[in-house]
Protein backbone atom coordinates (compact mmCIF):
# COMPACT_ATOMS: atom_id res chain seq x y z
CA UNK A 1 0.00 0.00 0.00
CA UNK A 2 1.25 3.82 -1.06
CA UNK A 3 0.35 6.28 1.06
CA UNK A 4 1.34 10.15 1.30
CA UNK A 5 4.76 10.04 1.80
CA UNK A 6 5.54 7.34 -0.89
CA UNK A 7 4.99 10.24 -3.68
CA UNK A 8 7.25 13.11 -4.63
CA UNK A 9 6.66 16.50 -6.40
CA UNK A 10 7.58 15.85 -9.66
CA UNK A 11 7.00 12.11 -10.00
CA UNK A 12 5.48 10.92 -13.20
CA UNK A 13 3.30 7.87 -14.01
CA UNK A 14 2.44 6.98 -17.47
CA UNK A 15 -0.67 4.79 -18.46
CA UNK A 16 -2.30 3.17 -21.75
CA UNK A 17 -6.00 3.51 -22.15
CA UNK A 18 -8.00 1.05 -24.66
CA UNK A 19 -8.80 2.02 -27.88
CA UNK A 20 -12.99 2.92 -28.07
CA UNK A 21 -14.71 1.46 -30.91
CA UNK A 22 -17.19 3.27 -33.11
CA UNK A 23 -19.56 0.79 -31.82
CA UNK A 24 -18.46 1.36 -28.26
CA UNK A 25 -18.40 5.25 -28.91
CA UNK A 26 -22.08 5.63 -30.03
CA UNK A 27 -23.51 2.99 -27.27
CA UNK A 28 -22.29 5.17 -24.59
CA UNK A 29 -23.52 7.84 -25.82
CA UNK A 30 -27.11 6.61 -26.40
CA UNK A 31 -27.24 5.99 -22.98
CA UNK A 32 -25.31 8.82 -21.21
CA UNK A 33 -24.39 11.96 -23.89
CA UNK A 34 -26.46 11.01 -27.02
CA UNK A 35 -25.37 14.55 -29.63
CA UNK A 36 -25.15 13.68 -32.76
CA UNK A 37 -21.54 14.25 -32.84
CA UNK A 38 -21.34 10.77 -30.65
CA UNK A 39 -24.11 9.19 -32.39
CA UNK A 40 -24.48 10.19 -35.96
CA UNK A 41 -20.81 8.99 -37.51
CA UNK A 42 -22.36 10.90 -41.00
CA UNK A 43 -23.42 13.89 -38.99
CA UNK A 44 -19.80 14.00 -37.18
CA UNK A 45 -17.60 13.34 -40.30
CA UNK A 46 -19.46 16.36 -41.52
CA UNK A 47 -18.07 18.18 -38.74
CA UNK A 48 -15.07 16.64 -36.63
CA UNK A 49 -13.96 14.31 -40.10
CA UNK A 50 -14.87 11.42 -37.82
CA UNK A 51 -17.14 9.94 -35.59
CA UNK A 52 -15.76 11.45 -31.80
CA UNK A 53 -16.12 10.42 -28.30
CA UNK A 54 -18.16 11.97 -25.35
CA UNK A 55 -15.46 14.27 -23.71
CA UNK A 56 -17.20 12.30 -20.20
CA UNK A 57 -16.54 8.83 -21.43
CA UNK A 58 -12.75 9.98 -22.70
CA UNK A 59 -12.76 11.13 -18.68
CA UNK A 60 -13.61 7.61 -17.60
CA UNK A 61 -11.48 5.90 -20.25
CA UNK A 62 -8.42 8.24 -19.22
CA UNK A 63 -9.05 7.71 -15.61
CA UNK A 64 -9.27 3.67 -15.97
CA UNK A 65 -5.95 2.77 -15.95
CA UNK A 66 -4.59 5.44 -13.62
CA UNK A 67 -7.29 3.59 -11.38
CA UNK A 68 -6.32 -0.28 -11.87
CA UNK A 69 -2.94 0.21 -12.28
CA UNK A 70 -2.04 2.68 -9.23
CA UNK A 71 -4.95 3.78 -7.32
CA UNK A 72 -6.47 0.55 -6.35
CA UNK A 73 -2.68 -0.13 -4.36
CA UNK A 74 -2.77 3.42 -2.80
CA UNK A 75 -3.86 4.55 0.96
CA UNK A 76 -6.80 6.48 -1.23
CA UNK A 77 -9.80 8.28 1.13
CA UNK A 78 -11.60 9.92 -1.73
CA UNK A 79 -10.63 12.18 -4.88
CA UNK A 80 -11.94 15.86 -3.99
CA UNK A 81 -12.92 16.68 -7.62
CA UNK A 82 -11.26 17.92 -11.13
CA UNK A 83 -10.28 21.35 -11.63
CA UNK A 84 -9.38 22.67 -14.85
CA UNK A 85 -11.10 19.74 -16.96
CA UNK A 86 -10.24 20.32 -20.77
CA UNK A 87 -11.16 18.55 -23.54
CA UNK A 88 -8.82 20.02 -26.14
CA UNK A 89 -9.15 18.16 -29.19
CA UNK A 90 -11.65 15.22 -30.16
CA UNK A 91 -11.05 11.64 -29.70
CA UNK A 92 -12.02 9.14 -32.32
CA UNK A 93 -12.42 5.79 -32.68
CA UNK A 94 -9.60 3.04 -32.30
CA UNK A 95 -7.44 5.90 -31.07
CA UNK A 96 -5.48 4.60 -27.60
CA UNK A 97 -4.10 7.49 -25.49
CA UNK A 98 -0.90 7.84 -23.58
CA UNK A 99 -1.61 9.13 -20.11
CA UNK A 100 0.77 10.72 -17.90
CA UNK A 101 -0.17 11.39 -14.59
CA UNK A 102 2.58 14.02 -12.44
CA UNK A 103 2.56 14.59 -8.67
CA UNK A 104 2.29 18.13 -8.19
CA UNK A 105 2.12 18.43 -4.72
CA UNK A 106 2.10 16.75 -1.20
CA UNK A 107 -0.25 18.76 2.02
CA UNK A 108 -0.19 17.20 5.26
CA UNK A 109 -3.18 18.23 6.97
CA UNK A 110 -3.03 20.27 9.98
CA UNK A 111 -6.00 19.51 11.32
CA UNK A 112 -6.19 15.67 10.76
CA UNK A 113 -2.69 14.33 11.21
CA UNK A 114 -3.82 10.98 9.41
CA UNK A 115 -4.12 12.63 6.25
CA UNK A 116 -3.36 14.98 3.40
CA UNK A 117 -4.00 15.83 0.02
CA UNK A 118 -1.43 14.48 -3.41
CA UNK A 119 -2.27 17.04 -5.88
CA UNK A 120 -1.60 15.71 -9.48
CA UNK A 121 -2.29 16.68 -13.26
CA UNK A 122 -3.52 14.05 -15.83
CA UNK A 123 -3.09 14.69 -19.30
CA UNK A 124 -3.84 12.10 -22.48
CA UNK A 125 -2.35 12.24 -25.89
CA UNK A 126 -3.28 10.80 -28.99
CA UNK A 127 -1.36 8.97 -31.09
CA UNK A 128 0.06 11.88 -32.76
CA UNK A 129 1.21 13.09 -29.66
CA UNK A 130 -1.41 16.01 -29.27
CA UNK A 131 -2.95 16.60 -26.30
CA UNK A 132 -6.81 15.94 -26.14
CA UNK A 133 -7.57 16.00 -22.54
CA UNK A 134 -5.88 17.60 -19.11
CA UNK A 135 -7.02 18.08 -15.77
CA UNK A 136 -5.94 18.43 -12.08
CA UNK A 137 -6.94 16.78 -9.09
CA UNK A 138 -6.75 16.89 -5.42
CA UNK A 139 -6.87 13.55 -4.00
CA UNK A 140 -7.35 12.84 0.07
CA UNK A 141 -4.76 10.07 1.14
CA UNK A 142 -3.83 8.13 4.31
CA UNK A 143 -0.84 8.91 5.96
CA UNK A 144 1.76 6.22 7.27
CA UNK A 145 1.44 5.90 10.70
CA UNK A 146 4.68 7.02 12.94
CA UNK A 147 5.48 7.52 16.54
CA UNK A 148 5.78 11.29 16.00
CA UNK A 149 1.92 10.73 14.86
Amino acid sequence: MKYLEDFAPGQVFHFRSAPMSAQSIKAFAQEWDPQRLHTDEDYATAIHGSLIASGFQTVLEVFKPVVTDLMTGMANIGGMGFDNLRWLLPVRPDEPLDIEMTINSLTPSKSKPDRGVLHYTLSARNPKGEVVLSADAPLMMKRKRNDTD
